[in-house]
């Protein structure tokens, strides 16, 4: 509204073929890139994405181009619904509330800018008042409330900083008299030209609202509170611990205070059932602790593993025979991996639980490859190379990263391990349950 009155144009061409171009690409996001990258449902929100460029399509075919360029900062700030830069940005920042709250404080700055900016020198103004005011309330409170709730962190400096500066510069406005809502003519709108539209944006709209969205995910989390959990775990009977390493990085991701830690166990004597040559078998643990739950449902454990060539079994769709009980409520799901780069296979068991404070990400890797130094899936770290792996789905389709016909080749042992594994973590008395 900070324009100069424009001349009305009733050429809509334009409009509608650049409006319809962005409605089907908002249902292509949402019928197949949505399902292409259920593995990343929560890291991309792709679901989001296409809400956003449904709504500018739509306004583009109701109203035209023209209105929507006016209000083009506006609709810019709407595209940060893609969250996967956000979350890239958390994590190099080193994945702490401080810095979550740094990325959003950031956003704020943004947006007040663009809220108070009647004038390039406003715009400026705006921002950088706004991310002083909200950097210094999220230093406050990372000295006076470390603890906070992460949401906390991330909305109250944002939110603050905006009101703030917005506040001061509405009264400064108002004070000095020449604040007016409508500073320029408004032309009638042309309203056959919206209701000729509508349809077209009804239909699209019902499209997207039946299309399938990804489910949470597949794997139970299991409540057990008389665990202590965010310490290495106890080998199970017939197993000893080989090696322990930890891999406190994977707080960029998880949280502060997250770990992971590789344990290898080797059974105590050989099973001809588990190797023809009766050697004992070796079996690879990576477990992860964090005080955010919902982080192991945004960051899937592949997001652990650096690999390109990497093939998993497909884990949103399971059938029964892919989930394994293993004792105390905890159920595990069969995922076979494949590295096409080395040509070696593994079979796995994941599995999640938690008490009130922790909960724990578990996954249990066994190797087509007996002997004693064979390779299993190594920690990296790789956020950032698992764009490389979003972009070859992009390009290549989920056949590239997943295993439509997984051949599990160790079922019963992981099972067997499962347990006792399970069984060594419980009281005496659960574990009999």
């Amino acid at each position: 509204m900070r324009d100069r009155t424009e001349l009305p144009i009733h050429d809509r061409e334009t409009d509608v073929i650049v409006g319809i171009v962005g409605l089907v690409f908002a249902y292509s996001i949402q019928a197949v890139l949505l399902v292409r990258y259920s593995w990343f449902f929560h890291l991309l929100r792709l679901d989001l994405v296409a809400l956003w460029f449904f709504a500018l399509s739509s306004a583009v075919v109701l109203f035209g181009v023209r209105p929507i360029y006016r209000f083009r900062w506006a609709w810019l700030l709407g595209a940060t619904m893609f969250v996967l830069p956000y979350h890239i940005s958390v994590v190099l920042l080193g994945g702490t509330r401080t810095a979550a709250g740094l990325v959003t404080v950031g956003i704020a700055a943004v947006a007040t800018g663009i809220a108070v900016g009647r004038t390039t020198r406003r715009v400026i103004f705006g921002a950088i008042a706004a991310a002083v005011v909200g950097g210094l309330f999220l230093a406050g409170m990372a000295h006076w409330a470390p603890s906070a709730p992460l949401f906390a962190f991330q909305a109250v400096p944002a939110l603050t900083a905006t009101i703030v500066v917005v506040g001061a510069l509405l009264l400064r406005t108002l004070r000095a008299g020449s604040f007016e809502m409508l500073e320029r003519t408004v032309e009638p709108l042309a309203a056959n030209q919206v209701w000729s539209s509508l349809p077209v944006v009804a239909v699209v709209a019902a499209a997207l609202a039946v299309a399938p969205v990804p489910v949470d995910g597949p794997v139970p989390h299991a409540r057990l509170d008389d665990i202590p959990f965010g310490k290495p775990l106890a080998a199970p009977a017939g197993w000893h611990l080989t090696d322990t390493q930890r891999y406190p990085w994977v707080s960029k991701v998880y949280g502060e205070g997250a770990v992971l830690v590789r344990q290898k166990f080797v059974a105590n004597t050989g099973n001809p059932a588990w190797d023809k040559l009766s050697r004992p078998r070796a079996i690879v643990v990576d477990s992860v602790s964090s005080s955010r739950p919902f982080s192991f449902t945004t960051y899937p454990p592949r997001v652990l593993y650096r690999g390109a060539q990497i093939r998993l079994s497909d884990q949103i769709r399971l059938n029964d025979k892919d989930r394994v009980p293993l004792g105390g409520g905890v159920v595990a799901v069969l995922v076979n991996v494949i590295d096409d780069d080395i040509l070696i296979s593994w079979d796995a068991l994941h599995f999640t639980w938690g008490n009130r404070e922790f909960a724990q990400q578990v996954t249990v890797f066994t190797s087509d490859n007996h002997e004693p130094d064979a390779p299993f899936p190594s920690p990296t770290g790789a956020l950032l190379p698992t764009l490389d792996t979003l972009v070859t789905v992009l390009l290549r389709g989920n056949a590239a990263v997943t295993n439509d016909a997984p051949a599990f080749k160790d079922v019963d042992m992981l099972a067997e391990f499962g347990h006792g594994l399970v069984a060594a973590q419980l009281p005496t008395e659960s574990a009999h349950q």
